[in-house]
């Protein structure tokens, strides 16, 4: 029998916790998965309603890439060339959308996704184009992807602009300019629509920063001040998809004096990445070198590369080293250098956390998320945000220092806390599983099971002199322990015995009209343990009633006689009540004796049920709830208390 405040003593990291200042090893070599970086693959899918999928089917595939290279992100291009002319696409298309994001949520992966209607080209020369749907059908269908955009964005990394041409990649076209690279009217119309049709919260890559330019009629690059505000400047991005191919990357670049130094400074706020496309040995070897990739990559700070295209460079590359390189580097890779931690804090004060975190890859974190610092023992973990936005933290090396004095709860229990650094998926579906959360590059810190990085030190928590007062009016949730400061009601004859105990027996007249009432909420209907604590010299009978009016339900409940007894129990059947306000009253039925009562505790009887009410706190994920339901751990954000199924219980 499983109950709900019952703890186990959890394993923490081997090796010696320390208090103060704590010096970290930096990981310079291994290589391991990290959310929304890295080395990539493609799937393609060419829709119709018998075959909606791109991604389905392929899960075998992305596991072994998983495994082999670490990957976490996959390019998902849609092509709908079967719907050119039509201007409504059927469900089963939109549907097979959603089940292709499944499969990578369970994954553990996130998306590039990118729509168009044409793999490749026809005709040759100045007549050579493709076969693209015209603007007006392509607004009609994206309208109809809005929504499964907006329930799926959790796991898309970043939209592509794509729909335009050849494999959405803006040059040939039949319908928005051929062979132009330069913005018209009917490509600046699509980006208005892209704009107001992907969330709000994610970027679209666009092909060229000359494209990007022309649309805003703005030159300059994104600064810091306009940085994730939502603006179309500070949502649209870049990819390359002929990295490398010198000079200009195949027309990527019109004028690479002006628009290399230009990409440098966007994509510290926005994501590049893309693909090369050099198919000649000798030409790889030279404009593919591990010195120029690492320094192309490096200055135009690159997140994403596709793994196997072109197979001439990504081989040459595996053979020289560059591919491990770029495995480690791509995109961001934190790792604490030192950190400085209070020792002590009490209840309710400030905890001083300082800590120098480099980032080695050659790009920041791009899509929001928020670090917090996790106090954590074997009963609670309290998960506290920092302000620093850990977007802000430089790629290249540079070291980011946050230093941040950070509000303890004052209903945290006293005792000592582990340190934890925690950069989980910012959206409430994926918050909970650790393989959206951000590993750091260190030895000895990461936890696979919950996502966190023990920053190897701890804290004490001790208790405060000005204890938080108790809402009088509030009721209290079950599963809860009632006492003397929860209490709403007793009798007018009660007395007090040292305090805190309710007397409900003087030794020297008739005690059966005792009682104490409290008022209590009940959002978990089931079964209940009901023990008590308080002093019994010859033994007690309680009657305990639930009362909803017109209706009450009873409970004879016996303890051994004793003192201080903490072992008696009684399993309390709440299973047929409905969800509510209810008042609980103690009523002694023993006309002699001299029971004192300090308080009576109501835990549930095995697991929560799984369709009570959600709460605030968002259900976390299988995995999660295991590794923690195994622990017997709870989790604590803010001033509130979940068990490991996201169910908030009352302190």
């Amino acid at each position: 029998m499983k109950r709900l405040f019952f703890t186990m003593t959890v394993l923490f990291l081997a090796g010696a916790l320390t208090a103060g200042t704590v010096n970290y090893t930096a990981d310079d070599s291994t290589i391991f998965p990290n959310p929304e970086r890295g080395f990539i693959t493609m799937l393609t899918g060419h829709l119709s309603a018998q075959s909606p999928y791109a991604v389905k089917g392929s899960e075998s595939e992305l596991r072994g890439k998983q495994s082999s290279e670490k990957m976490s992100i996959v390019l998902v291009h849609y092509y709908l060339e079967n719907f050119r002319t039509t201007a409504q696409l059927p469900d089963a298309v939109l549907n097979g959308f959603d089940e292709d994001m499944q499969v990578l949520r369970n994954l553990g992966m996130k998306a590039i996704v990118r729509f168009s209607y044409a793999e490749g080209t026809y005709g040759s020369g100045k007549s050579e184009s493709a076969k693209d749907a015209s603007l007006e059908i392509v607004q009609q269908h994206l309208a109809q992807y809005k929504s499964h955009w907006e329930s799926n964005s959790d796991v898309i990394f970043v939209f592509q602009a794509g729909i335009v041409g050849a494999w959405g990649e803006w040059y040939y076209s039949d319908h928005f300019g051929n062979q132009t690279s330069h913005m018209n009217d009917s490509r600046r119309a699509l980006l208005d629509t892209l704009l107001q049709t992907v969330p709000e919260d994610r970027c679209i890559q666009i092909r060229t920063p000359l494209f990007k330019t022309e649309y805003l009629g703005d030159a300059t690059p994104l600064n810091e001040t306009e940085a994730y505000s939502g603006s179309p400047k500070a949502r649209l991005a870049h990819h390359n998809d002929a990295f490398l191919y010198m000079p200009d990357n195949m027309g990527t670049y019109s004028d690479t004096t002006k628009q290399k130094p230009y990409i440098a400074q966007e994509t510290l706020y926005v994501p590049i990445g893309g693909e090369t496309n050099i198919e000649s040995t000798s030409q790889a070897a030279t404009e593919a070198s591990y010195d120029v990739t690492i320094a192309e990559m490096s200055r135009l700070h690159w997140t994403f590369i596709q793994s196997g295209f072109s197979e001439t460079v990504t081989n040459m590359w595996r053979q020289n080293g560059t591919f491990d390189e770029l495995n480690r580097r791509l995109g961001y890779r934190l790792q604490l250098v030192s950190g400085t931690y209070g020792e002590e804090v009490p209840q309710g004060g400030k905890l001083s956390v300082s800590m120098q975190i480099r980032n080695t890859g050659f790009a920041p974190l791009y899509n929001k998320r928020t670090a917090y610092i996790v106090l954590r023992n074997s009963n609670y973990s309290y998960s506290l945000p920092l302000t620093s936005d850990p977007r802000t933290w430089l790629p290249n090396g540079v070291v980011s220092t946050v230093s941040e004095n950070i509000s303890i709860p004052k209903n945290i229990p006293a005792g000592s806390y582990q340190l934890y650094l925690y950069l989980p998926d910012a959206y409430s579906r994926l918050e909970d599983d650790p393989r959206y959360a951000v590993r750091l590059a260190n030895t000895g810190v990461w936890e696979e099971s919950t996502g966190m990085n023990a920053l190897l030190a701890e804290v004490e928590v001790t208790e405060s002199s000005d204890p938080e007062p108790v809402d009088p009016d509030a009721p209290v949730v079950l599963p809860a322990t009632l006492n003397k400061n929860n209490v709403k009601a007793y009798s007018d004859n009660m007395t007090w015995y040292n305090t805190n105990y309710f007397d409900f027996g003087p030794e020297d007249a008739e005690n059966i009209d005792r009682w104490a009432e409290w008022e209590v909420e009940l959002r978990y209907p089931g079964k209940y343990i009901v023990s008590a604590t308080g002093y019994y010299p010859n033994g007690h009978q309680w009657e305990i009633v639930l009362v909803n009016t017109p209706t009450k339900y009873q409970l004879p409940a016996s303890w051994a006689e004793g003192v201080q007894t903490e072992t008696g129990e009684s399993t309390w059947d709440l299973s047929s009540f409905s969800k509510g306000t209810y008042t609980l009253r103690v009523q002694n039925i023993m006309e002699w004796g001299q029971p004192k009562l300090k308080s009576l505790t109501l835990e549930y009887d095995g697991e929560l049920p799984t369709d009570v009410e959600s709460t605030d706190h968002p259900v976390l994920s299988p995995r999660t709830q295991k590794v923690l339901k195994d622990q017997m751990l709870y989790i604590r954000q803010g001033d509130k208390t979940y068990t490991p199924d996201g169910r908030e219980i009352a302190e």
